[in-house]
């Protein structure tokens, strides 16, 4: 049996389509179980996410906004799902969508996958009919190993916003057995082996830890929603 990937842009009547369009240094990545939805915002704009973050409330008077040392975090929980949203008609129509859903300059970026090329097009149609505009930017037939590969959350989304410096460092680190208890190797001992004073490399260090752990936040979030 094929298998189908589609790369789908769709602007349609959201709080995320309208807010990125409003500000387009916005973006929006988004993760959705049954019942939570959580989003991490990044801008170009610092003074956008202030702005974002207050006409929010407006749109999502229920979320819950964190502040992180890059963006923001929006979460979700015990929500109404609209029966005709775009992630309820992807799940209508026998697809699914891999994530995070990326917002940015008033539109849905989507990754949707079904066993039969017929389903998406019908949800294009739908979301069309629902008063959407859709951009079909790709589709393509897969082999099973590329489509359960690929479901999963793409590697770019994981390392984004990672310098090369603090890659090296924070591989170097892994290799070397920094974070192992007892640890194999000193902070001293890696400066020295990267070339850098001891505080460009903790620092290096230290930003790379962070904007892992912000980038795999929401997955973390949503994970400890559904043991609760």
């Amino acid at each position: 049996m094929p298998n189908y990937e589609a790369r789908l842009d769709i602007r349609h009547n959201c709080p995320y389509c309208h807010l990125t369009e409003r500000f387009p240094g916005l973006r929006i990545s988004s993760w959705d179980t049954a019942n939570t939805h959580v989003a991490v915002v990044t801008s170009s704009v610092p003074d956008d996410l202030r702005a974002f973050e207050e006409e929010l409330a407006g749109y999502l008077p229920y979320a819950t906004v964190n502040r992180q040392c890059c963006g923001l975090e929006i979460v979700i929980q015990n929500r109404d799902c609209d029966p005709d949203s775009v992630t309820a008609l992807i799940g209508r129509l026998d697809c699914w969508c891999a994530h995070p859903t990326v917002a940015e300059g008033g539109w849905e970026k989507y990754r949707v996958y079904s066993w039969d090329k017929a389903n998406i097009l019908r949800l294009v149609g739908l979301v069309q009919e629902h008063g959407g505009m859709v951009r079909l930017e790709s589709m393509r037939q897969i082999r099973l190993p590329s489509f359960t590969g690929e479901m999963l959350v793409p590697v770019e989304n994981l390392v984004d916003g990672l310098t090369a410096k603090q890659s090296e460092v924070l591989v170097l680190a892994l290799e070397r057995g920094y974070f192992e208890n007892p640890a194999r190797i000193s902070a001293d001992e890696m400066a020295r082996l990267a070339g850098l004073s001891r505080s460009t490399f903790m620092e290096h260090l230290r930003k790379a830890e962070n904007k892992l752990l912000v980038n795999v936040l929401p997955l973390l979030r949503m994970t400890c929603c559904d043991r609760d």
